[in-house]
């Protein structure tokens, strides 16, 4: 039944929900930049692709399903997932500080789509770590230190959810998508972007790889603690 604190009777398309914001679209993917107030809630949405998710900012809400009782939820800052299709559901933030995330959407034809390599270290000093691993994508947090070079080949998505704006000196000729909440920037398969640190400080950014690969093909691992679906309400308290 559902509870009417959440009314799910009219629904919105993800694109349509005001918090979250169609920052990327092409044929492959959709890449959201994702806020939701303190003590906000969203519209009832839908999400009609699978979809990798990304939590930026550590948060406790509720999730209320379409037809489900709410769950309440905590996660933490660099949980990750791919969820799958079909979720409807009202997010509200039971915190005093916005609830970010990146939401990375796979549409069908991203299934065409051969992984490139991962990041790789070309100069200076730099960590890469590879958070989440399955078939059909990847994420790697980034932390890029002052003058550092970084090879990050296509077909990926970049982005910054930490505060620090992708400039044109970060990515050479990719194209960036700017946005108050989180920058993204797409990077073409069969292409290769040198992520540079121009930046004064260390930054931390994400790079969500997609496509699949032959030596990962059979791989449906998570490298981190998984962050359970939100279908399945994952953390319940």
């Amino acid at each position: 039944m559902t509870n009417p604190n959440y009314d799910c009777s009219r629904v919105v398309e993800i694109e349509d929900e005001p918090r979250h914001h169609l920052v990327i679209a092409n044929e492959y993917v959709r890449a959201f930049a994702v806020e939701v107030g303190p003590h906000e809630r969203t519209l009832c949405h839908h999400h009609p692709n699978d979809y990798l998710i990304y939590v930026a900012s550590a948060a406790e809400i509720i999730s209320a399903a379409r037809d489900e009782e709410p769950k309440r939820l905590n996660y933490a800052d660099g949980e990750c997932e791919l969820s799958r299709a079909g979720l409807t559901h009202v997010v509200e933030n039971l915190g005093d500080q916005p609830f970010r995330n990146v939401v990375v959407e796979l549409l069908a034809a991203a299934s065409t789509l051969r992984r490139g390599l991962a990041p790789q270290k070309i100069s200076g000093d730099a960590e890469v770590r590879q958070v989440f691993d399955d078939m059909r994508a990847a994420i790697f947090e980034i932390e890029v230190e002052p003058g550092a070079e970084l090879a990050v080949a296509g077909p990926a998505v970049v982005a910054s959810p930490y505060g620090n704006e992708l400039t044109p000196d970060a990515l050479g000729d990719v194209e960036v998508k700017h946005n108050s909440i989180c920058d993204l920037a797409w990077i073409a398969a069969d292409r290769e972007a040198t992520l540079f640190g121009c930046w004064k400080q260390a930054v931390s950014l994400l790079v969500f790889r997609v496509g699949s690969t032959e030596a990962n093909a059979s791989i449906g691992s998570v490298l981190r603690e998984p962050l359970k679906s939100l279908c399945a309400h994952a953390k319940e308290e």
